[in-house]
């Protein structure tokens, strides 16, 4: 096996249209932006635009109002498309509580194996690529699995867990990850 974090691309497609059917038939309510997105694509059989928008993005062109530069990547062994990883490069007042520098997603199929606290680690070398000190990764204080991957990661690179965030309806449980040694 070898896990590999990439940038969307048509050449993985057989196997993201293989997974947006798992994401439709097992659909999540924590189900996050950049699995939403190919799911849209594949509906509207449009990944021309798909592909046009994130590499936009990612440089920070056209970006709606209030949101940041991102780059999405697919992870990925071989061929397979495993899942779905979202790494903001700044941070607003409203990601800092809610979103964080991270948002990941890992197909049903590939779920409780692993997949998610290697793709986590990848994308928090992608972070240090980009010379981010540390990065925040929140999650649902009711996924345990996500709070799971992000706790583990934290305790194996160095990090510390923030406050929640709470509001009447939501609690959100933060966790800081450092991507360079102190």
């Amino acid at each position: 096996m070898t896990l590999e974090l990439v940038r969307p691309d048509k050449k993985y497609l057989p196997s993201v249209l293989e997974a947006v059917a798992e994401y439709k038939s097992e659909p999540s309510r924590f189900d996050v932006s950049p699995v939403k997105r190919i799911i849209k694509a594949a509906s509207e059989n449009d990944f021309e635009s798909y592909f046009r928008e994130v590499e936009n993005e990612a440089i920070g062109v056209g970006l709606k109002e209030g949101y940041v530069a991102e780059t999405i990547y697919w992870l990925v062994d071989g061929y397979h498309y495993i899942g779905s990883f979202a790494l903001r490069h700044s941070l607003t007042p409203n990601l800092e509580k809610i979103g964080g520098h991270i948002a990941y997603e890992i197909r049903p199929s590939a779920r409780r194996k692993g997949y998610a606290t290697r793709g986590l680690e990848l994308c928090v070398e992608k972070a240090k690529e980009m010379n981010i000190d540390q990065v925040l990764v929140t999650c649902n204080a009711e996924n345990p699995a996500s709070y799971g991957v992000m706790h583990q990661v934290m305790l194996k690179l160095g990090g510390y867990e923030d406050e929640v965030y709470q509001t009447d309806n939501l609690i959100e449980k933060r966790v800081w990850i450092k991507t360079k040694e102190a």
